[in-house]
């Protein structure tokens, strides 16, 4: 293996390095919005039982907001690996190919010159195939992020009211839970109890 080569496998390996790492980083953000939705829905019930409105929907703004993160995320990994397949694709395609034409290289000693310009010509028909697949690839992402990018506010303002009813509906079975003269019959019926012994 010569200086270049070694050189370009030690760059594809310190691509490789980083782009775990960056996915390593999303995957670990994904986890801490999902944590701040658990969070901010509490505080939105609290909200909800004190019967503030305005901090009410502030929080479930902020629920929504979370929530959209997260599901671009998480498309936008399920993207990431769909690339990275296709990339390793496109790499063993390439392999074959410096492998194709390395056999040809050795059946052009003994071939005639016309056989060696079709052989050559399949060999660059091949390398083209795969430099276009990269553009086509790189052309598909642009896209998938430009539609991401395309929500529409009459979208959010329809989640927004779902979250709240929501967060409403599980505060309001929460405060229901246990009231007031519950608790006032259950003291009284522990004193008596007491009183008698």
């Amino acid at each position: 293996m010569n200086f270049f080569q070694q050189r370009k496998q030690r760059q594809e390996i310190e691509r490789k390095i980083e782009t775990r790492r960056g996915k390593k980083a999303v995957e670990q953000h994904i986890q801490r919005q999902k944590r701040n939705i658990q969070h901010y829905w509490g505080l939105a019930k609290r909200a909800a039982r004190l019967q503030d409105q305005v901090m009410f929907k502030q929080i479930a703004k902020f629920i929504l907001a979370s929530q959209r993160d997260v599901t671009q995320w998480e498309r936008k990994l399920l993207y990431f690996d769909m690339m990275q397949a296709r990339r390793d694709q496109i790499g063993a395609s390439a392999e074959f190919a410096q492998a194709y034409q390395a056999m040809a290289k050795s059946m052009l000693a003994n071939s005639s010159p016309a056989d060696m310009a079709k052989i050559q010509q399949d060999i660059e028909m091949g390398l083209a195939q795969a430099e276009m697949m990269d553009e086509m690839l790189s052309s598909l992402m642009d896209i998938s992020e430009d539609m991401l990018d395309d929500i529409s506010a009459d979208v959010q303002d329809g989640e927004l009211a779902q979250i709240m009813q929501a967060i409403q509906s599980e505060a309001q079975q929460e405060g229901e839970g246990v009231s007031d003269a519950d608790i006032e019959a259950s003291l009284r019926a522990i004193e008596e109890q007491l009183g008698r012994g």
